[in-house]
This record gives structure tokens, sequence and C-alpha cells, in this order.
């Protein structure tokens, strides 16, 4: 039993000697916290506190570490797909991650936290969102995207389509039509075409694209990799963060919404087709008979609405970003027919 249960929502408590000794010690027996000291607190949805921790006795616990969680009640939510995702499937992906010490819900009140390795301790960079990402850059984490998908491929680890269900239907009851009209048309989406801004259109994409999953493969997806959710380690190797909306999906929801998120609209142009057979090829290499290239293609186009319908919807993000990432998205979609593609 741990004092406070498994997922506090209180701060204070998570950086207490007296819920941190019993939760690091599951890990690491024998371990006694004294004391810790705040590095870093940055609050958007989530608060993520980066912190030292003192040890009376370490048994080889990390020194430095980041819990995640809904520390700000006017922020609070009851979201657990991250947490499930580092409690149940991390430790068993190819995929790199910040390794995980504690992950949990508590069933009572709904919150989740996660308590990592505070990676900057060790010389990673967390990545800018508004700041530029080569083609080059984007090889490697197509290749990230390639094993999570090939590990997850159309049957495999099954039990995780119960757990992390698709949610491109359920995303669209966030907003009725006419609020989101209104937050297409704030500027976001500044310079695109009146029919691309159509907010019913962009809600009929969704149940559109939903529909592929029936005649598509489906595997285990990030769902919201633009360069924010992007660390890179000393030796440049990249790894994915923030997996608050892991989905069960096609595997083109993540390769769109990754390209035409971190690339410069012009890049993306130059440079999609070939690192969509990048990617394709990352899948064969992993035992994956991948899909055709001109389906492939197909797919690609088709899906770009997804990552436009989310960041259309989003409010609670920096206004820089979301115009930069909204206005990337809806450039990408309009470019290549998306809508009339999906036949909305």
């Amino acid at each position: 039993m741990i004092p406070g249960g498994p997922a506090p929502s209180d701060e204070m408590a998570v950086l207490s000697p007296a819920w941190l000794t019993p939760v690091l010690g599951q890990n690491y027996p024998g371990t006694v916290v004294t004391g810790t000291a705040v590095v870093d607190r940055l609050e958007t949805v989530a608060t993520k506190l980066r912190f030292r921790v003192d040890y009376a006795q370490r048994a080889e616990a990390p020194e430095a570490l980041c819990a995640k969680g809904y520390f700000n009640p006017e922020r609070r939510r009851a979201t657990r797909a991250e947490a499930d995702f580092y409690r149940l499937v991390a430790p068993h992906l190819p995929v790199r991650t910040p390794p995980c010490v504690h992950a949990a819900v508590d069933d009572t009140t709904g919150h989740a936290l996660v308590v990592m390795h505070d990676l900057v301790a060790v010389g990673a960079q967390f990545l800018d969102p508004l700041v530029g990402y080569s083609a080059e850059a984007a090889t490697a984490t197509l290749d990230q995207l390639a094993a999570l998908h090939a590990a997850t491929w159309d049957g495999k680890m099954t039990v995780l389509r119960d757990q992390f269900p698709t949610r491109l239907v359920s995303l669209t009851r966030h907003l009725t039509v006419e609020q989101l009209q209104s937050q297409v048309d704030d500027g976001r989406a500044e310079g695109v075409s009146a029919p691309v801004r159509r907010a019913d259109r962009l809600i009929a994409a969704m149940t559109a694209i939903d529909r592929l999953s029936a005649t598509s493969p489906t595997c285990l997806v990030h769902g919201d990799l633009h360069t924010g959710n992007i660390y890179q380690m000393p030796d440049g190797s990249p790894g994915l963060i923030d997996w608050q909306v892991v989905q069960h999906g096609v595997w083109a929801l993540d390769v769109a919404y990754h390209l035409a998120t971190v690339l410069d609209p012009d890049e993306l142009a130059r440079h999609e087709r070939g690192l969509l057979d990048h990617y394709l090829d990352r899948l064969a290499a992993r035992g994956v008979t991948a899909p055709d290239p001109d389906q492939a293609w197909q797919l690609y186009r088709a899906c770009l609405p997804y990552g436009y319908f989310l960041w259309s919807i989003t409010r609670a993000v920096d206004r820089p970003i979301v115009e930069h990432l909204t206005g990337r998205l809806a450039r990408a979609v309009e470019r290549h027919r998306s809508l009339d593609l999906l036949g909305v």
C-alpha cells in the first residue's frame, strides 16, 4: 500500500519522501528517500515536474526524475491512456521512450500519473514544435514509428485494441459544428481556402478516416507526433514522448501527421513521397508485408485531415504553436485535396 494512493493529484504528495520511498522501492528495493528539490516546472494541460532526489539509501535509484500529472485543479481530467501505455505496453515495444519508474491511475479519482527518468539530466534535448526539422531527421523518427507499428501490426498484440481503442469518432463529439467552425475561422488556418475550412467537412472526414480501418492494416499509433513530442539523446537518436492520444488506427495517421507537422510545407512537398517509401522499407525490414506504395500514398493523403482536426479543436496550447501546426496541416490537406479524396 502506497500512502496517498498510486497516483496522487497533489504534487507535494508526489514530491514527498513518504510517497516516493515505497514507489521507488518497487523497482529499487531498499531505497530510502530523504528529500526532493524541483529543478523545473512546466504546465500546459498536464504538469511536468523535474526534480532531484536525495537518498539515505539509493539502491541504484535515479538521482533525477520527472513526474507528469494533472496537478492543476482547473485543468484536471480523467485520461488514463498515457499511464496505461507506460504501465502495460512500453516495456514490450522496440520504441525509445523515457525510462519509467512508476505509472498508475487512481481508480477512485481517475487521476493518472507517470514518473520517469529526467533525461535532461543526462543530456537529452526536448525539441520545440516551432523549431525546424529536416527531412533527414524525419527518417530517424519514421524508423521509430515503423518499429511501433510493426510490433503491433494487423492483429499482433490484439489485447491492445480494447485497451487503446480508436478515438477518431469520439473526438468529433468535443465540439459542435458551430463551435468548431468558430475555431477554424479564428485565424489558425489563415490563407487556407473556405472549402477546406468547413467544420462539417472536417467532422465528416474523421468518420471517413475511421472507416478506412475496415480495409487497411491497423496498429498502435502514437497519434500526436509533432516536433514538440520528440527528444534527442546526446548521440542524436530520437525518442518519443507524450502518449496521451495513443490509440489503435491506420498506420498512415502517424506518418501523415508527423511529416506534415515537422517539415516546412515546401520541404514536405519535395520529400514526402521519398520519406513514405523509407517508412515502408523499414516496415518490411521488421517483417511486415508493407502496403503497396501507390496504395500507401493514397492512404497517406487521405489521413492528413486527422491532424488538421486535432489542432482545430485545440485550445489549451500557446497560440503560436496552434497557428503553426494547424496552418501546416491545413495547407497539406488543401494541397493533397484530402477532403475530396475522402468524399466529404
